[in-house]
């Protein structure tokens, strides 16, 4: 009976000691962000932040109807430096704000070129931020890229910015960038990262009677050891649709007759041609497969090709000069040969003439219904 009666007691102390869920917050009581703005003008910081109703999301993902566009609550603040904004902002807010839901970080044009280092450093340093997070920059007004709705009067959490790892399969020259290649990348002494750039676009949709402004994806911010080295749009980088080791999708359209060709790029190397004297020169080798999505008049099978190669070719090329344009390794040429010679990379410098050869072959593998002649 003793016995019995200590381990009672023992019992009703643990329990006592027990805090269970007492300082937990609902749901409905804390701010979500999302998505961070961060600019620089005139030597302030300015920050925003983007937060969506959690009940939007949920009733779109559980397949519930939605009787009202969902809202997008963006705000705004600004300081001397990053922590006072952050500051300022987290007092004139409502409720309490919780950063461990960030899924996007946009700059502005204006924070890649002066400031981004300092930024990143500031950022990384948030034990909440997730080193997932999506990095952007943009030329455009920061809030307004952040208050651009999404088609179908979806949650916001539906735009282009929230699942670039998918949009960008598809007939873009950037690749997505996260913030933990940004600092895996953009760190390297040699080699380039890229910043995809947002850019808004309004009437290329329509939605009812409504032509909404939409974030789109057109080129980047060439960096080099978290230096900005220039700015770039898709048609300045279309040889980067042809060498990357993302998976890609990239339609090809051939000035001969009307022909449209799909392009499964299977794989590229770089090799550094030796011997090495007084200079760097590299030979890019890239091998893809073909797909016929439209050919309204057949062109041979041999002739079709030589002009996928050519324009491949031409792409790539042209792709390098404007990297060297703004002194930028674009295909990091140079990396790989810093991993193993790193006395070569530091003695030469890249030049116009440093892409010796370009090598392409391609084989059309389908051309739906139509017959090739060979």
């Amino acid at each position: 009976m003793r016995n019995k009666t200590k381990i009672m007691f023992t019992l009703f102390i643990l329990l006592l000691m027990l805090t269970g869920c007492w300082g937990s917050r609902g749901i409905n009581e804390q701010l979500y962000i999302e998505a961070l703005g961060v600019d620089y003008k005139d030597g302030k910081y300015i920050v925003y932040t983007e937060s969506a109703v959690f009940s939007s999301i949920a009733k779109q993902e559980g397949g519930g109807a939605q009787a009202a566009e969902s809202p997008v609550l963006v705000g705004r603040e600004e300081g001397d430096t990053l922590t006072m904004a952050f500051r300022k902002l987290e007092k004139s807010s409502q409720f309490p704000i919780y950063y461990g839901h960030v899924q996007v970080i946009l700059f502005s044009e204006r924070v890649i070129k002066e400031k981004l280092s300092e930024v990143i450093s500031h950022i990384g340093h948030d034990p909440l931020i997730r080193f997932t997070a999506w990095i952007f920059g943009t030329s455009e007004e920061i809030n307004e890229v952040l208050m651009a709705k999404s088609l179908f009067k979806q949650a916001p959490t539906y735009k282009v910015l929230f699942h670039p790892d998918s949009m960008l399969q598809r007939n873009h020259s950037v690749n997505p960038l996260s913030m933990q290649m940004l600092l895996r990348d953009g760190s390297e002494p040699f080699g380039s990262a890229i910043i995809p750039n947002i850019k808004l676009v309004k009437g290329k949709w329509h939605e009812d009677n409504d032509k909404p402004m939409l974030p789109t994806i057109n080129g980047g911010y060439v960096l080099n050891s978290m230096n900005f080295k220039g700015k770039l749009n898709d048609a300045e980088l279309h040889g980067l649709e042809w060498l990357t080791k993302e998976k890609k999708e990239n339609k090809l359209e051939i000035s001969l007759g009307d022909t449209v060709v799909e392009l499964d790029v299977k794989g590229y190397k770089i090799k550094l041609n030796k011997p090495v004297q007084n200079e760097l020169k590299y030979t890019i080798d890239v091998k893809a497969k073909a797909t016929i999505d439209e050919n309204l008049d057949i062109v041979p099978r041999k002739e079709l090709e030589k002009k996928i190669v050519h324009k491949m070719k031409k792409d790539i090329e042209q792709t390098y000069l404007n990297g060297i344009s703004i002194d930028s390794d674009i295909y990091n040429l140079t990396r790989s040969t810093y991993r193993k010679s790193p006395s070569l990379v530091k003695k030469y410098a890249l030049q116009n003439d440093s892409l010796d050869s370009v090598k392409v072959k391609v084989q059309i593998v389908h051309a739906g219904s139509q017959k090739y002649k060979d």
